[in-house]
């Protein structure tokens, strides 16, 4: 029995860079949601989704993609920037806040056969409200998607890492400032920009609430690390810092992703309009 559709998987990405346009370097992940339109339910918008870090400085990046053809894998370049220099994906306005999100038609992926799939934001996704109305809290068990340390070989398929959500509560009292929440999953280099996951639970404490989908809960910004001082018995001065990861990993809830998605919904609107 699958616990994670296979669409969720196909959604995610592996984001990459290259200086020749053949060598790849994949420095993080992605994942692909859709909007449904005000006016037809019927028609979507699709956005792609990542951290601010991971596209920092790049003038363009390349997605994977698995193709249903012989060849297993096709990259796609996709330009962050147009020929005046304008930016061609909207950031969240608040700093804290490490989403961006690009309009994308997904109608190339569809001519090569290759193999793809979208977070729908009203039906597989939960807020910070919904996740607390269903009982997703301290303790559920989540799963971390993505391509951690450069692992994207002959096919694409996302790393699972299970974990669990350490501190949450903190989110739910502050959902209108910068809310964040807290997982225990271990993740490294190569996760930025991955969905988290929730898992799908069947037994809960009798009188409360419980969840049998898996959402779309959040996006993965990076992992808090802690710093290891080693000190001189002779000097009493620092000789060495070690820095390992804890474990814990900083996630921003699905209302940033919608929040940026709309921003990003009306700038694409009013370039078309122009």
């Amino acid at each position: 029995m699958a616990i994670i559709p296979n669409f969720f998987m196909n959604a995610v990405m592996a984001i990459g860079v290259s200086n020749d346009g053949i060598t790849k370097k994949w420095i993080g992940s992605g994942f692909i949601v859709s909007r449904k339109g005000e006016q037809d339910s019927d028609e979507s918008s699709y956005y792609i989704i990542t951290n601010k870090h991971v596209v920092d400085d790049c003038e363009n990046i390349y997605l994977r993609f698995n193709t249903q053809d012989e060849q297993s894998l096709k990259d796609y370049r996709l330009n962050l920037f147009d020929e005046e220099h304008n930016c061609l994906y909207s950031k969240h306005p608040n700093e804290d806040s490490d989403v961006i999100a690009m309009r994308f038609f997904p109608q190339k992926l569809i001519d090569d056969k290759s193999i793809w799939g979208a977070f729908d934001l009203q039906k597989h996704a939960l807020s910070l409200d919904e996740m607390q109305n269903t009982g997703v809290t301290e303790g559920c068990f989540v799963y971390a998607l993505g391509f951690p340390m450069n692992l994207v070989e002959t096919i694409k398929s996302p790393i699972c890492r299970l974990g669990c959500i350490s501190r949450i509560q903190d989110a739910f009292m502050r959902k209108h400032e910068t809310p964040k929440f807290l997982v225990d999953a271990q993740t490294f280099p190569g996760n930025s920009g991955g969905p988290i996951i929730s898992r799908p639970e069947i037994v809960s404490i009798t009188g409360t609430d419980s969840n049998s989908n898996a959402n779309l809960i959040g996006i993965l910004s990076h992992s808090i690390t802690y710093r290891n001082v080693l000190v001189s018995k002779q000097t009493g001065r620092e000789m060495m810092i070690q820095e390992e990861n804890s474990g814990l990993t900083i996630v921003h809830p699905v209302d940033r992703i919608r929040e940026v998605v709309e921003i990003e919904f009306a700038r694409t609107q009013e370039s078309i309009a122009m």
